[in-house]
């Protein structure tokens, strides 16, 4: 207790509180980098959403047309990420993908500053600051989002965190800049700037802003939907399916266990203090609402392990604030802040222990085993082409998306005319020149999308019809000439 005394104590200097933040989140960067790389370089990361945000940004750095091969469609068909574009400039500077993930890590971490000055902004002692920002920062929805790839959702969370910075502190310019990007970022940030309007509806000298928040945020979603479907060839592919019963649409917040798990992750890592806060409630709740009543078609979606939670930590480090603010204002003889913030920070990092959320497996050495059969797919990879069209495994492709023509494979029972009636194959897209996979056993279906045996099968079967013709092989991984 004494050294946690002299720790407050020490972090209630404002200088020496953000320094000792701005350490604390270049190390986190560093962190969150590792976590990410160690899983792409380990063949854990994917197609989606890798390998189609790394082929498109690869395009634009080279001043390609965005089609992507993979999702089969112009980029801004898939999702409207206008502001990718902007994150070219990285290949230009190291040509590999785990820039981008070393990006994506340094950029949520770069959010967590606004939230330090916001929360400085309203007055609130530098120990407190530095505390909802430090919780903030590893929000297990943002470990996460870090863990499973890159995805633009991170870039607009960065933008909303200083978009509300920018409007606390009365920046008028770069609030209308942020407010831009953010909405560009993502066809779904819009739905989150709404979101955000209704905790800034609760707030009198904001409830201008909250409104064009809401209105303006729906509108863009709303057309921003409506242009993906226009440009790509299956329309929209996220239509949602509402119930009319209003009493129906609340069961469906909490009638899966995914999505009660969701409710307990997200609230408890701020010890529930934002369920007080009307704002956070009708903002998590509508976020929620997105993917828990709108239909079966969204159940991938319910897990609290998805990127997707990432921007509940937006609504929840502004409700948390909301409630420490009555906290000061009515109690001030009697609760200390400071000890209601060491409680909130020795909750969640229990919660990362017990629940062991992704950072937690930087701490286990299996995780940083680089193992043999990893370094014959790299050394296979160095002999392929870099301008030829390849077909590959899910868990392949990031590590050759840095070309035109990529298609990931699916292993299915097929009938091939005067070939094979009823066997397992290999279907892609396309017309593809070449076949990488790797064919050691006890892969995860995640890698391969099917089981060991029946992927083993589709590529004996394609072999053995002459549908593919073996080049060369390193240990188990082998590139395969297709034969047309």
């Amino acid at each position: 207790m004494p050294l946690l005394r002299k720790l407050v104590k020490f972090l209630q200097n404002d200088k020496f509180s953000f320094r000792l933040f701005l350490i604390w989140l270049a190390i986190l960067s560093v962190l969150y980098s590792l976590l990410s790389i160690l899983r792409h370089i380990h063949f854990q990361s994917g197609g989606f959403d890798l390998g189609i945000y790394d082929q498109a940004i690869w395009q634009y750095a080279h001043f390609l047309f965005p089609y992507n091969t993979i999702k089969e469609r112009f980029i801004l068909g898939d999702h409207l990420t206008l502001t990718l574009p902007l994150l070219a400039p990285l290949y230009w500077i190291w040509d590999n993908v785990q820039i981008l993930l070393i990006f994506q890590s340094v950029w949520i971490c770069f959010s967590a500053i606004a939230v330090y000055l916001v929360a400085r902004i309203r007055k609130f002692s530098p120990f407190v600051c530095f505390s909802i920002a430090f919780l903030y920062s590893l929000f297990y929805g943002i470990q996460f989002a870090v863990y499973s790839d890159f995805h633009p959702i991170i870039l607009g969370i960065g933008f909303l965190a200083w978009l509300i910075y920018f409007l606390e502190s009365k920046k008028k310019k770069l609030f209308f800049i942020t407010l831009i990007m953010a909405l560009l970022t993502q066809e779904d940030m819009g739905f989150a700037l709404a979101a955000l309007g209704f905790i800034y509806f609760f707030k009198k000298d904001y409830r201008k802003f909250a409104i064009l928040f809401i209105v303006l945020g729906i509108f863009s979603s709303l057309i921003e939907i409506r242009i993906i479907g226009l440009l790509s060839p299956a329309g929209f592919e996220y239509v949602p399916h509402i119930s009319q019963n209003p009493f129906q649409i609340i069961k469906e917040l909490f009638d899966d266990p995914q999505k009660v798990q969701t409710w307990i992750y997200s609230l408890g890592w701020f010890s529930f203090l934002p369920v007080f806060s009307l704002g956070s409630i009708a903002a998590i709740t509508s976020n929620l609402a997105q993917f828990f009543v709108t239909g079966p078609e969204f159940s991938r979606m319910w897990s609290p392990f998805m990127h997707h939670r990432a921007i509940l930590a937006i609504f929840l480090f502004l409700g948390t604030l909301d409630m420490l603010g009555f906290i000061k204002e009515r109690n001030k003889k009697y609760l200390n802040l400071s000890f209601i913030v060491c409680l909130l920070i020795v909750s969640a990092l229990s919660q990362q222990f017990i629940f062991h959320f992704p950072l937690n497996k930087l701490s286990k050495a299996d995780y940083w085993k680089y193992e043999a059969w990893m370094s014959d797919n790299e050394r296979l990879f160095k002999e392929i082409p870099k301008n030829v069209s390849l077909a590959a495994s899910q868990n392949l492709i990031p590590h050759l998306s840095h070309r035109k023509e990529i298609y990931i494979i699916y292993p299915k029972i097929m009938t091939i005319d005067k070939v094979c009636k009823e066997c397992w194959w290999l279907g892609f897209a396309g017309k593809p020149e070449y076949l990488v996979v790797d064919l050691r056993p006890n892969q995860w279906l995640t890698q391969i999308l099917e089981s060991n045996e029946n992927f083993q099968s589709a590529v004996k079967n394609m072999e053995n019809f002459g549908k593919i013709t073996k080049v060369k092989s390193v240990g188990d991984a082998v590139l395969y000439k297709i034969n047309y």
